[in-house]
C-alpha cells in the first residue's frame, strides 16, 4: 500500500513538473510574441514619424518657396512704388487711419494734416499728440475731406513704400515677435490692402514731366460718395 502511494506521489510530482514546464514554455512564447508585437509597433511608429517628418519637410519647402516667390513680388512692388512722385489716394477715412497708424504711428480720422499745429482751434494734431514712428511729412492741404467719410490723401512714393512695408509685415511676416506684438484687431485687412495696391502698381503706366502724379482709388465705397 505504501509503495502504491509513493508511486502515485511521484506520478503527481511528475505531472506538476510537466504542467509547470508547459506553462513556462507558454509564458516564454507569450513574452516572445509581446516582444515581436512591441518591435512591430515601434517600427510602425518610426515609419509613421519618418513619413510625417518627410511630409513636414516637403510642406515647409513648399511654404518657403511660396514665401520667397511672394517676397520677390513684394520687392518688385516696392521698387515700382519708390519711383512714383506722388499718388492721390482716395479712400474712406477709416481705411486711411488704419494705413497711417500702421505705417506712421499716431493718427486720427478727423485730422486734416499731419503737421503739428500751434493753436488748439486749428484742425490737426497738437504737438503732444504726435507720435510718428515715421513722419509722413504731409504738409497742410494734402488731405482733402469729402462727404460720406471719404477723403483724398496726397502721398509720396516714399510714403507708399512705408505703407506697403507695414502691410506686408502685418499679412506675411515670419517674425514671431512682430506677430505676437501686433494686437491690431483689423490686422486681417493688411493682406487684401497690400494685394490691391500691388495690383494697381503692376498695371501702372509711367507718368510724365507734365503729369507726374497718379490716382489710386483704394476703397470700393468710393462709388457711394459720388467722387467717381
Amino acid at each position: 500500500m505504501f509503495k502504491v502511494l509513493v508511486e502515485q506521489w511521484k506520478a503527481n510530482q511528475e505531472q506538476k513538473r510537466a504542467i509547470a514546464a508547459e506553462r513556462w514554455e507558454q509564458e516564454k512564447r507569450w513574452r516572445e510574441e509581446d516582444r515581436e508585437e512591441a518591435k512591430a509597433r515601434e517600427a510602425a511608429e518610426l515609419e509613421k514619424k519618418a513619413e510625417e517628418e518627410e511630409r513636414t519637410a516637403e510642406e515647409k519647402a513648399r511654404a518657403d518657396e511660396t514665401y520667397r516667390y511672394l517676397y520677390r513680388a513684394h520687392l518688385g512692388v516696392l521698387r515700382t512704388a519708390a519711383t512714383i512722385s506722388d499718388v492721390s489716394l482716395t479712400c474712406h477715412e477709416d481705411t486711411w487711419t488704419f494705413l497711417a497708424r500702421r505705417a506712421f504711428g499716431t493718427w486720427s480720422p478727423e485730422w486734416l494734416t499731419s503737421v503739428a499745429q500751434d493753436g488748439s482751434d486749428v484742425p490737426g494734431p497738437t504737438k503732444k499728440d504726435v507720435a510718428f514712428t515715421k513722419n509722413p511729412n504731409l504738409t497742410p492741404g494734402r488731405i482733402t475731406k469729402h462727404e460720406n467719410g471719404m477723403q483724398t490723401v496726397e502721398v509720396s512714393g516714399d510714403n507708399l513704400v512705408a505703407i506697403l512695408e507695414r502691410l506686408w509685415d502685418g499679412a506675411y511676416s515670419r517674425n514671431p515677435y512682430k506677430t505676437l506684438m501686433d494686437l491690431d484687431p483689423n490686422r486681417s485687412a493688411c493682406g487684401p490692402l497690400h494685394a490691391r495696391i500691388s495690383r494697381w502698381l503692376e498695371d501702372l503706366e509711367p507718368g510724365s514731366a507734365s503729369k507726374p502724379g497718379h490716382t489710386l482709388v483704394l476703397d470700393e465705397r468710393i462709388e457711394a460718395s459720388g467722387l467717381t
